[in-house]
């Protein structure tokens, strides 16, 4: 049986309405979904997006044009999809 405090699920609540949200805006409108890689590091740390792309978390990267140097982008709703399951993973698996 799994018991959780009051906080913490209001906590898994607002994060669920979030994602949902995030959902939603990239099926309506894709593009304002990505975020680049800068505003992703800044978001949730260079460490957790590194690890996140080693797992194999984030399915793809994508570039913003054709060359080496073009910004790396993200998708904002996948990102948090992320951050929320591993809270979520704390949480269930303590």
């Amino acid at each position: 049986m799994i018991t959780l405090e009051l906080y913490e699920l209001k906590n898994i609540s607002m994060e669920m309405a979030e994602l949902g949200v995030a959902s939603y805006v990239k099926r309506i409108k894709p593009t304002t979904d990505q975020i680049s890689q800068r505003e992703a590091y800044r978001l949730y740390g260079e460490a957790k997006i590194k690890n996140w792309v080693k797992q194999g978390l984030i399915k793809e990267v994508k570039r913003s044009g054709s060359t080496i140097r073009s910004k790396i982008l993200y998708s904002r709703s996948e990102l948090i999809g992320i951050e929320v399951a591993y809270k979520l993973d704390s949480i269930i698996n303590r």
